[in-house]
């Protein structure tokens, strides 16, 4: 009751101070009056614009038009992004691994009543393989590479000296057998003596390309599996080259007097073997066979190597490498003794690194 008492009493102010102020209440007629006009005059304005048939007309075209464009613009969207998705890399057709190694040994003496005399020696090696392989067709290649040096006083040898290259290019016939053409070659980097310490008047008996082999083959490569292959030359050809003077005049392994180069015609036969045992231990060996069919079939070239790796850790490793070789061209190296069985090993420890 207060409360209505207060608002009858606040409008009858107002009331009391419009009808006092007379010019007060024209101008608020006044204004009303034009508001109220321009609200109709809008609604007249929208009326007229949405419900003309051309104007609804033209608003659903422009609906449609909207809706057809936010479509259009979705599916480009969907369709960059399926662009922009990353193709799966396709397997290579090349595969490559290998390793390397470092190894080092270091003596010293003073006043050492047992005796002793200060030395040191290293070594280094490595190899590496790169195979392709497409449909029917397959190239295989390997480097191996080593060399080494001992010095022990004033006396210098060698402890390790090689280079071994060889490629294979294969086509399938059948089974597992494919056609095949091969191409093997071994040399040396230094000089090599038949005796240590070096004599001062001593000659060397070997040094880069003098000897230095090469073998061309051509003929069947069975692969039973991926550890082992065998390839069976009937024809392949044997060049043995001697490309430095000194040793040229002499005569050696095989080569004539003053010439550089003994051609062999024959039948050749490689067998390859490499397995990985466990994930630290690793055997690689390969065995070359060839007999000269022209002149004494059945004293055969022999070339053996074997490789044991053993990683003791990602970066420590062991290697024990041994090498046979028999070649009827190749004398004793004691003057006066007939051909004999050549053989070498060693045993490194060291860095090694595998990739």
């Amino acid at each position: 009751m207060k409360s209505a008492q207060k608002n009858n009493k606040s409008h009858k102010n107002g009331t009391i101070i419009v009808n006092y102020f007379p010019a007060l209440n024209i101008i608020v007629e006044t204004l009303s009056a034009m508001k109220f006009a321009e609200t109709e005059k809008k609604k007249k304005i929208v009326n007229n614009y949405f419900f003309n048939r051309s104007n609804i007309f033209r608003l659903r075209s422009v609906f449609v038009l909207s809706v057809l464009l936010c479509l259009l613009n979705s599916s480009v969207m969907q369709a960059q992004t399926a662009e922009k998705k990353p193709e799966p890399k396709k397997p290579s057709l090349w595969k490559y691994n290998g390793s390397t190694n470092l190894n080092f040994v270091q003596s010293s003496y003073s006043n050492w009543s047992s005796g002793g005399e200060n030395a040191i020696a290293g070594s280094t090696g490595g190899n590496i393989k790169l195979n392709y392989a497409k449909a029917k067709l397959s190239w295989e290649n390997g480097l191996t590479l080593g060399y080494g040096l001992t010095y022990q006083g004033s006396k210098r040898s060698k402890n390790n000296d090689r280079i071994d290259f060889y490629s294979k290019f294969g086509y399938k016939a059948f089974g597992k057998v494919d056609y095949t053409a091969q191409v093997t070659f071994n040399t040396q980097f230094d000089k090599g003596y038949a005796r240590y310490p070096i004599a001062k008047d001593a000659l060397y008996n070997s040094k880069f390309m003098s000897p230095a082999t090469l073998v061309l083959a051509v003929g069947f490569d069975y692969k039973p599996s991926g550890d082992f292959s065998l390839v069976l030359s009937p024809i392949s050809g044997k060049f043995t080259f001697v490309l430095d003077d000194s040793l040229s005049k002499i005569g050696v392994y095989g080569v004539t007097r003053d010439k550089h180069v003994y051609y062999e015609l024959g039948a050749y036969v490689r067998a390859n073997y490499n397995k990985k045992i466990k994930n630290n231990i690793t055997i690689s060996s390969y065995m070359d066979i060839f007999s000269n069919l022209l002149r004494d079939p059945e004293k055969a070239d022999i070339n053996w190597d074997f490789t044991l790796t053993v990683n003791v850790t990602k970066y420590i490793s062991s290697n024990l490498n041994f090498q046979l070789k028999y070649d009827d061209d190749t004398k004793h190296i004691t003057a006066g003794k007939g051909p004999a069985v050549q053989f070498k090993q060693t045993l490194g420890i060291g860095f090694g690194y595998n990739f």
